[in-house]
């Protein structure tokens, strides 16, 4: 194998670790004399194209986020390229000169407590840094952090970001938190993993004690029970380390700037008491005068302190995570008070007010942040929210193509502008613009799912079908996706495939309205009057408010003949809403089949009222007139009707209504017997 060169370049030199679908070399680029790389092989574990194609797009995505990493921050590990060759994946990284963190702690000597400070401050400054980017570090453990050679400082390295989109499967070690291992990471994953060799550090445990750690736990709570008086550790460390690795992730802290913060506030607690028992010793000692402080470590030197108006933007930041919108509004309003040129500040309250529906004040805090911050892409990106709904479309048009300019590689940007072609009317460039948000980021389910939609409305079903395939196959729990999927196969008739995707849709989202009511439908259409039923009446178990299902029960039971359950059911919706053109019209073919020609008359003259442009109700109004006998009434009718049908493309419609016009003119004023079956309209 060494005298094949990957990428018509790479030496292997030797192997460094071997794993059950990624191998880990460390070679040389034969066009670089004397140079070193690692490079990792990540081998697919389906050779299926399709399988390879999403793999494919993923693994370039993630790549390419991995590589901007890097270039961005010294001490993350850089990476230089990727390729694919004989269908398995290679990333290839800068190899760094030094010695992993493991040659540090798990010796079977416990850390002093101001090493560990000192580490963890600087592991935390990069993981924020990684956070901030949407990043999840995915493996924090000892052998992934190495001390540089050169410089001394920590570099983070080997992500698992990379890694997972090719193994499907979770290792479960010690480092890896409980909602990582069931596959659902999280920003405070990391901070768990961070704390678990915390703990080992200050323990003093070697390798093959870490596995200990997660037996000796709390038998209620769960919790790992570490801290014993032996381990030589103050009260307000160990209170961190605890809150670190909390079992529950929405206990633990929830970001590293908050683990951060009650470190550095640490240190200055005992950077303050040095100092009082220093001024106690001086004023003992007589020579209060001229001193040189000679602290041999950095440990007692003050940091520089969080300044209030950080602390308020933090608070804000966690409560608009945990939904408190307004309170987050309150803090960043106060952190702006306190330093009125904080950007950011005006951006995430900005999204607080979005958030509340307070449109016009999130595109106010967006264009003072874009002031402050000019070069703010997401600032362009958050007011082209806020103007797509205040209605200005381009103008969200051409915040959104700003944002596009100062990050090309950011596919929410795109998303964002393909909603607003939508609303213009501009399909191809929505379509064009989803299309670029997947190139960008090949999991991006909601970009494949609007596509769908858009290129279902258009009658291009097959390609939507696949892209509601793509949801699913990224995501097997996406019910929007089954239930797009089943609108798409009805209008291609295939009603039974239908039926199946929105159950589908139905046994992931038990309350999914939508697809009982779509499903309902079909069996109504197919005769089959029990599950029909059974569907509409779910629906308004669910919600006895919802007025389509009253509706479309009202158009089930007319199917078979049940009129007076149908009034019923026209009567409910009309409750909940008088202006119900479609549930007047219904009424009133109920009441024509039962003979009553008055009040069916009364009902299409009332949806006519309320809705000018109402072909189907012109159409059977002059049903009514004609076996009235007004033979004129009833001609204007048809011809209301033929008009509105011709203008909206219903052919068929506009046919019968000439048809009937044609009878009229050509025959005696005489009453017509004809029926208006199949002329009923759902919600």
């Amino acid at each position: 194998m060494n005298s094949h060169l990957l990428d018509g370049r790479y030496r292997i030199l030797t192997v460094l670790n071997t794993e059950e679908v990624t191998q880990t070399y460390l070679v040389e680029d034969t066009s670089l004399p004397n140079s070193k790389f690692v490079l990792k092989q990540l081998r697919p574990p389906s050779k299926n194209p399709q399988t390879l194609k999403i793999l494919r797009q993923l693994f370039a995505s993630k790549a390419t986020t991995l590589q901007q990493l890097g270039q961005e921050h010294n001490q993350i590990q850089k990476l230089v390229t990727y390729f694919e060759e004989k269908e398995e994946f290679y990333i290839v990284q800068e190899y760094i000169p030094g010695n992993p963190l493991t040659e540090e702690v798990l010796q079977g000597k416990p850390l002093r407590e101001d090493q560990l400070i000192s580490l963890l401050l600087e592991i935390l400054e990069i993981l924020v840094f990684v956070h901030v980017r949407g990043v999840i570090h995915r493996d924090i453990k000892p052998a992934n952090i190495i001390r540089r050679q050169s410089d001394n400082k920590l570099v983070l390295v080997d992500f698992g970001v990379v890694k997972e989109v090719i193994i499907t499967s979770i290792e479960n070690s010690e480092y890896v938190p409980d909602e990582q291992s069931h596959g659902n990471p999280k920003y405070n994953s990391d901070i768990y993993a961070l704390g678990i060799v915390a703990i080992t550090a200050i323990m003093g445990l070697q390798a093959n004690e870490i596995s200990r750690l997660k037996n000796q736990k709390n038998r209620l709570t769960g919790e790992i029970i570490w801290h014993n008086k032996t381990t030589e550790v103050s009260r307000k460390l160990a209170k961190i380390l605890n809150k670190m690795v909390r079992l529950n992730y929405r206990k633990r802290y929830q970001y590293a700037t908050e683990v951060l913060e009650d470190l550095k506030q640490l240190i200055n607690h005992e950077y303050d008491k040095k100092q009082d028992q220093k001024k106690l010793w001086l004023m003992l000692s007589g020579i209060a005068g001229c001193i040189t402080l000679g602290v041999g470590t950095w440990f007692f030197q003050p940091p520089k302190p969080v300044s209030n108006a950080q602390k308020l933007y933090q608070q804000g930041i966690s409560k608009y995570e945990a939904g408190k919108f307004q309170q987050a509004v309150e803090d960043f309003t106060q952190a702006i008070e306190l330093d009125s040129q904080n950007a950011l500040a005006y951006n995430r309250r900005g999204d607080a007010f979005y958030r509340l529906g307070d449109y016009q004040k999130a595109q106010a805090d967006s264009s003072q942040a874009i002031v402050l911050n000019p070069q703010d892409a997401n600032a362009y990106y958050d007011r082209g929210f806020s103007l797509y709904e205040l209605g200005k479309y381009q103008q969200a048009i051409a915040d959104y193509t700003q944002a596009i300019k100062l990050d090309s590689k950011n596919p929410f940007f795109y998303y964002g502008r393909g909603l607003t072609w939508i609303k213009l009317k501009d399909n191809k460039k929505a379509i064009g613009d989803f299309s670029k948000a997947i190139a960008v980021k090949p999991d991006y389910t909601e970009a494949y799912l609007q596509r769908g939609i858009l290129r279902r409305r258009l009658k291009l079903r097959q390609a939507a079908i696949q892209d509601f395939d793509a949801v699913i196959g990224i995501n097997p729990s996406d019910a929007k996706a089954y239930y797009q999927r089943g609108l798409t196969k009805v209008a291609s008739k295939q009603k039974d495939a239908a039926i199946k995707d929105y159950t589908n849709a139905i046994n992931i989202n038990p309350k999914y309205i939508e697809a009982y009511l779509n499903r309902g439908d079909i069996y109504s259409d197919q005769g089959e009057q029990l599950e029909a039923t059974e569907d509409y009446n779910k629906i308004l178990q669910i919600n006895p408010k919802f007025i389509a299902a009253y509706i479309h029960r009202g158009l089930h039971r007319f199917s078979f003949g049940d009129y007076k359950g149908a009034i019923e059911d026209y009567n409910q919706a009309l409750e909940l809403n008088s202006k119900d053109a479609a549930a007047y019209n219904n009424r009133g073919n109920a009441y024509l089949e039962m003979g009553n020609k008055k009040a069916a008359n009364e009902d299409y003259s009332q949806a006519i009222a309320i809705n000018a442009n109402y072909g189907l109700a012109y159409y059977n109004r002059g049903i009514v007139r004609a076996r009235v006998g007004n033979k004129k009434g009833a001609i204007a009718d048809f011809q209301k009707a033929a008009k509105l049908f011709q203008q909206t493309g219903e052919k068929d419609s506009y046919k019968d209504a000439q048809k009937e016009i044609a009878i009229l003119q050509n025959s005696a004023p005489v009453k017509t017997t004809r029926a208006i079956s199949g002329k009923r309209e759902k919600n």
